[in-house]
């Protein structure tokens, strides 16, 4: 398929990142909140101007706000393309896990995973909550975890305990120990689910294939990886990244 432009968009239940593509290559992202549906619209319309035609490919696990989206597309320029995995674009993938419950996020990434890398390989997706998944050397998806978010877990441990003051952000973790009660929490918030990745992945290669790579990826990868010591490759990028392959491998020509 020939297209001037391919703008991917991965919506999350906290944020809607996105990819911009001009001929096949990846030129500009970013990301808004996923409720931010207007300041998305105008980072799109930026990007094209009227004489241009864009394709779009949409991954999402948030169903209300993905109407949203696509009505505001199509409000925007009806004759564009709007490729929705799960929706209207459907495709085949080896699995041995429910493809009803599976989200399209972690389907997007294991598709990507499984081109970009050799497998065995696990994706650990670093989001509003933390997914584990398994592609077996066949290539075929065996199953994997869903855990809460580092995020999402430090909004609870504030919201839960009476003496817990709110944390507006997480700050890096100098050391094993804080040395008082916000330092404490982000500490233990970090080096918490660090041991926790590195826990899981060492239990993932001694049950099933001592020679998984490990992708980490997702919107605090980047933030969680000093704390994880078993992660072969951080790529915040890789779902949008397998967007575009799924865009031109299942879609046309990019």
């Amino acid at each position: 398929m020939n297209y001037n432009l391919l703008i991917c968009l991965d919506l999350g239940n906290s944020c809607a990142t996105y990819g911009i593509h001009r001929g096949g290559r990846l030129c500009a992202t970013g990301y808004v909140p996923s409720v931010d549906i207007p300041d998305l619209m105008r980072i799109i319309r930026k990007s094209g101007t009227q004489d241009i035609s864009i394709d779009y490919m949409i991954c999402s696990v948030v169903p209300d706000l993905t109407r949203k989206l696509v009505a505001s597309i199509k409000k925007l320029r009806n004759t564009d393309k709007v490729f929705v995995i799960g929706k209207n674009l459907r495709f085949r993938f080896p699995m041995r896990y429910s493809s009803k419950s599976l989200g399209a996020d972690r389907l997007v990434n294991l598709y990507g995973a499984r081109l970009l890398y050799k497998a065995p390989c696990l994706i650990v997706d670093f989001g509003t909550a933390i997914t584990f998944d398994y592609l077996s050397r066949s290539g075929t998806f065996e199953g994997g975890l869903i855990c809460p978010g580092v995020e999402l877990s430090a909004k609870a441990l504030s919201e839960k305990a009476a003496l817990l003051p709110s944390l507006t952000k997480i700050e890096a973790a100098r050391s094993l120990l804080g040395r008082g009660t916000k330092a404490a929490m982000c500490a233990g918030l970090l080096n918490g689910f660090g041991a926790l990745a590195d826990g899981l992945i060492d239990r993932f290669r001694k049950e099933y294939d001592r020679q998984i790579k490990v992708i980490a990826t997702g919107g605090f990868s980047t933030r969680i990886a000093p704390y994880v010591h078993r992660i072969d490759v951080v790529d915040p990028l890789h779902t949008l990244k397998s967007l575009a392959l799924i865009y031109k491998n299942e879609v046309g020509e990019a």
